[in-house]
Protein backbone atom coordinates (compact mmCIF):
# COMPACT_ATOMS: atom_id res chain seq x y z
CA UNK A 1 0.00 0.00 0.00
CA UNK A 2 1.55 3.27 -1.15
CA UNK A 3 1.62 6.11 1.33
CA UNK A 4 0.85 9.67 0.28
CA UNK A 5 3.62 10.99 2.47
CA UNK A 6 7.08 9.51 2.05
CA UNK A 7 7.81 10.11 5.71
CA UNK A 8 5.95 10.83 8.89
CA UNK A 9 8.04 13.93 9.37
CA UNK A 10 6.41 15.76 6.46
CA UNK A 11 2.96 14.66 7.66
CA UNK A 12 3.63 16.08 11.13
CA UNK A 13 4.90 19.38 9.72
CA UNK A 14 1.91 19.67 7.36
CA UNK A 15 -0.54 19.10 10.21
CA UNK A 16 1.34 21.66 12.30
CA UNK A 17 1.10 24.11 9.40
CA UNK A 18 -2.66 23.49 9.25
CA UNK A 19 -2.97 24.40 12.93
CA UNK A 20 -0.88 27.52 12.34
CA UNK A 21 -3.22 28.62 9.53
CA UNK A 22 -6.23 28.04 11.82
CA UNK A 23 -4.60 30.14 14.57
CA UNK A 24 -3.88 33.04 12.22
CA UNK A 25 -7.38 32.89 10.76
CA UNK A 26 -9.10 32.88 14.18
CA UNK A 27 -6.95 35.73 15.48
CA UNK A 28 -7.61 37.81 12.36
CA UNK A 29 -11.37 37.52 12.91
CA UNK A 30 -11.11 38.28 16.64
CA UNK A 31 -8.57 41.10 16.27
CA UNK A 32 -11.04 44.02 15.94
CA UNK A 33 -12.96 43.07 19.07
CA UNK A 34 -9.81 42.30 21.04
CA UNK A 35 -8.40 45.73 20.15
CA UNK A 36 -11.66 47.41 21.16
CA UNK A 37 -11.24 46.38 24.81
CA UNK A 38 -8.21 48.64 25.20
CA UNK A 39 -9.37 51.81 23.45
CA UNK A 40 -11.45 54.82 24.44
CA UNK A 41 -15.18 55.00 23.59
CA UNK A 42 -16.66 57.71 21.36
CA UNK A 43 -20.34 58.66 21.09
CA UNK A 44 -21.97 59.28 17.69
CA UNK A 45 -25.44 60.55 16.83
CA UNK A 46 -27.17 60.28 13.51
CA UNK A 47 -29.30 58.27 11.15
CA UNK A 48 -28.30 55.06 9.41
CA UNK A 49 -27.49 55.71 5.77
CA UNK A 50 -26.02 52.33 4.87
CA UNK A 51 -26.18 48.87 6.40
CA UNK A 52 -24.83 45.51 5.24
CA UNK A 53 -24.49 41.99 6.52
CA UNK A 54 -21.61 40.10 4.90
CA UNK A 55 -23.13 37.25 2.93
CA UNK A 56 -20.15 34.90 3.10
CA UNK A 57 -20.83 33.96 6.73
CA UNK A 58 -24.17 35.68 7.35
CA UNK A 59 -26.45 33.59 9.52
CA UNK A 60 -23.73 31.15 10.57
CA UNK A 61 -24.37 31.72 14.30
CA UNK A 62 -20.60 31.70 14.85
CA UNK A 63 -19.34 34.65 16.96
CA UNK A 64 -17.30 37.26 15.09
CA UNK A 65 -18.35 35.86 11.71
CA UNK A 66 -21.88 37.25 11.98
CA UNK A 67 -21.58 41.01 12.05
CA UNK A 68 -23.43 44.03 10.75
CA UNK A 69 -21.70 46.94 9.05
CA UNK A 70 -23.40 50.33 8.97
CA UNK A 71 -22.68 54.01 8.41
CA UNK A 72 -24.24 57.10 9.92
CA UNK A 73 -25.25 60.27 8.08
CA UNK A 74 -23.74 59.11 4.77
CA UNK A 75 -20.17 59.33 6.07
CA UNK A 76 -18.05 56.74 4.20
CA UNK A 77 -15.10 57.57 6.47
CA UNK A 78 -16.72 55.92 9.49
CA UNK A 79 -17.94 52.35 9.26
CA UNK A 80 -19.43 50.81 12.38
CA UNK A 81 -19.26 47.07 13.03
CA UNK A 82 -21.89 45.54 15.31
CA UNK A 83 -20.94 42.15 16.76
CA UNK A 84 -24.07 40.71 18.37
CA UNK A 85 -25.71 37.34 18.78
CA UNK A 86 -28.83 36.32 16.89
CA UNK A 87 -30.86 36.69 20.08
CA UNK A 88 -29.66 40.25 20.56
CA UNK A 89 -30.38 41.14 16.94
CA UNK A 90 -33.82 39.54 17.15
CA UNK A 91 -34.62 41.53 20.29
CA UNK A 92 -33.21 44.63 18.64
CA UNK A 93 -35.40 44.12 15.55
CA UNK A 94 -38.46 44.79 17.72
CA UNK A 95 -37.39 48.42 18.20
CA UNK A 96 -34.86 48.96 15.39
CA UNK A 97 -34.08 47.10 12.18
CA UNK A 98 -31.34 47.92 9.70
CA UNK A 99 -33.55 46.63 6.89
CA UNK A 100 -36.63 48.72 7.77
CA UNK A 101 -37.98 51.10 5.14
CA UNK A 102 -37.88 54.04 7.53
CA UNK A 103 -34.38 53.32 8.89
CA UNK A 104 -33.16 56.68 7.55
CA UNK A 105 -35.79 58.50 9.62
CA UNK A 106 -34.83 57.03 13.01
CA UNK A 107 -32.18 58.83 15.04
CA UNK A 108 -29.76 56.60 16.88
CA UNK A 109 -26.94 57.00 19.37
CA UNK A 110 -23.92 54.76 18.94
CA UNK A 111 -21.18 54.27 21.51
CA UNK A 112 -18.20 52.84 19.63
CA UNK A 113 -14.45 52.29 19.85
CA UNK A 114 -12.12 53.29 17.02
CA UNK A 115 -10.00 50.33 15.90
CA UNK A 116 -8.62 51.82 12.68
CA UNK A 117 -8.77 55.09 10.76
CA UNK A 118 -12.29 54.46 9.45
CA UNK A 119 -13.63 51.48 11.41
CA UNK A 120 -15.39 51.40 14.78
CA UNK A 121 -16.63 48.52 16.94
CA UNK A 122 -20.05 49.21 18.46
CA UNK A 123 -20.28 48.97 22.25
CA UNK A 124 -23.89 50.16 22.59
CA UNK A 125 -26.64 51.37 20.32
CA UNK A 126 -29.86 53.13 21.28
CA UNK A 127 -32.88 54.95 19.91
CA UNK A 128 -35.52 56.95 21.71
CA UNK A 129 -37.47 53.71 22.29
CA UNK A 130 -34.89 51.26 23.60
CA UNK A 131 -31.19 50.39 23.70
CA UNK A 132 -28.77 47.53 23.35
CA UNK A 133 -26.63 48.46 26.33
CA UNK A 134 -22.90 48.34 26.94
CA UNK A 135 -23.06 45.51 29.50
CA UNK A 136 -24.95 43.16 27.19
CA UNK A 137 -22.71 43.72 24.17
CA UNK A 138 -19.47 43.76 26.16
CA UNK A 139 -20.40 40.57 28.01
CA UNK A 140 -21.14 38.83 24.70
CA UNK A 141 -17.95 40.11 23.10
CA UNK A 142 -15.83 39.21 26.14
CA UNK A 143 -17.34 35.72 26.42
CA UNK A 144 -16.78 35.04 22.72
CA UNK A 145 -13.26 36.46 22.93
CA UNK A 146 -12.37 34.18 25.85
CA UNK A 147 -13.82 31.16 24.02
CA UNK A 148 -11.93 32.13 20.86
CA UNK A 149 -8.67 32.65 22.74
CA UNK A 150 -9.19 29.23 24.35
CA UNK A 151 -9.53 27.68 20.89
CA UNK A 152 -6.39 29.50 19.79
CA UNK A 153 -4.52 28.20 22.84
CA UNK A 154 -5.62 24.60 22.15
CA UNK A 155 -4.68 24.94 18.47
CA UNK A 156 -1.30 26.39 19.49
CA UNK A 157 -0.65 23.45 21.81
CA UNK A 158 -1.48 21.02 19.00
CA UNK A 159 0.75 23.05 16.67
CA UNK A 160 3.65 22.67 19.11
CA UNK A 161 2.94 18.95 19.57
CA UNK A 162 3.10 18.29 15.84
CA UNK A 163 6.22 20.43 15.38
CA UNK A 164 7.98 18.49 18.15
CA UNK A 165 6.79 15.19 16.65
CA UNK A 166 8.11 16.32 13.27
CA UNK A 167 11.49 17.23 14.72
CA UNK A 168 11.83 14.03 16.75
CA UNK A 169 10.62 11.70 14.01
CA UNK A 170 13.39 9.62 12.46
CA UNK A 171 11.88 9.17 9.01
Amino acid sequence: MASYFRSRRSAFFNIAFLFLIAIVWMLSYMQPVLRSFFKEDHVFYGKVSYAAIPSIFGGSKIPFLDKTYFQLNGDPGATFVLYASDEMLEEMSEWFSFSARNVEDISIEVDAVRISQDKFVVKSISTSEYELDWETLSEYQLTCSMFGLGLVAVAFIWFLVFVVLGIRCKR
